[in-house]
């Protein structure tokens, strides 16, 4: 083992060993907690004995000061302007770097995955909220420094309530949280495999849908056209070589990605007359933030 990687996302912390190249070893699971204060126990008490690794790389939803390794917020966390680097630091004893979760799954993707070999690579990672993440040139793209908070763009102000408090955010209409919420419509119908369940949530909903359920299947349709609306907007904005999703939710490949993309062409501006942007499926899955993590751990200097 070289280096530690950790990915923390809105509902689950991932640790795994790994080598300084990305590859990794075996992924322990736990369940991220409601106060970003008590984040760094959970990360030590995966991460287990460390002696043997060099340094640790962290990815973690919210804003992140990169150069300090705090996070400064999350719309999934209470608190606010946690030194998360400096007290796992403190509590391994080992340098730590800590990045906003989808930067680093994009800068897997752009260097190892489906995004290598194409200069401008947008990451976009669906599981609990939605993060954004560009790699220009092998390297993160971070404008001011927090550029890809992507997910709360308002595509709907009339729309849903998202997590960070406002209505009609993308990740609102477009993330494992709108999956649960259409799960939750499937169950008060009166017909459908999830008529009457008490406790539906996105899994179920896609399951219903892999068993023929045709509402289960117009309602991830409907969850995947939103995310195409979106993806839109930031070809508008960016036109990137490639766009890369990832992220739990993004592992539902054709089911999800199929309706996004033709709903991303029907509110293209001016879409007859681009070339289309390619929309791919993440090469490392939903390991795309833990080879990210265990890169910049890698590219540490430790000396």
């Amino acid at each position: 083992m070289d280096v530690i990687a950790v990915d923390c996302g809105g509902s689950n912390v991932r640790a795994a060993p790994a080598t300084a190249a990305g590859v990794l070893g075996t992924v322990t699971r736990g369940i991220a907690p409601e106060d970003l204060a008590d984040l760094p126990a959970v990360i030590t008490g995966l991460i287990g004995d460390p002696r043997s690794a060099r340094a640790v790389g962290v990815g973690v939803a919210g804003l992140v000061d990169a150069a300090t390794g705090t996070l400064l917020w999350s719309p999934h966390r209470r608190g606010r302007e946690i030194p998360l680097g400096a007290e796992i630091s403190r509590r391994l004893g080992l340098p730590v770097m800590v990045d906003n979760d989808a930067n680093l799954a994009a800068l897997a993707e752009a260097r190892l995955g489906v995004g290598a070999g194409h200069r401008m690579v947008l990451m976009v990672t669906v599981g609990t909220g939605i993060g954004g993440g560009l790699v220009i040139d092998g390297e993160i793209e971070r404008g001011r420094g927090h550029l890809g908070e992507i997910g709360h763009m308002v595509l709907d102000p009339g729309g849903p309530e998202c997590a960070c408090g406002r209505a009609g955010c993308w990740e609102a209409l477009a993330s494992g949280r709108a999956l649960d919420r259409a799960a939750r419509a499937c169950a008060a119908a009166p017909n459908g495999m999830l008529a009457g369940s008490d406790d539906a949530d996105g899994a179920d909903l896609v399951a219903a849908a892999e068993a023929g359920d045709a509402a289960a299947g117009a309602a991830i349709e409907a969850v995947a056209r939103a995310l195409g609306r979106g993806l839109a907007v930031l070809v508008a904005v960016l036109d990137p070589d490639v766009i890369v999703v990832g992220g739990g939710v993004g592992t539902l490949g054709a089911r999800l990605l199929d309706p996004a993309r033709r709903a991303m062409m029907e509110a293209m501006p001016g879409a007859e007359h681009r070339r289309e942007t390619p929309v791919l499926a993440a090469g490392f899955g939903s390991d795309s933030g833990l080879v990210g993590a265990a890169l910049v751990a890698g590219g540490t200097n430790h000396d």
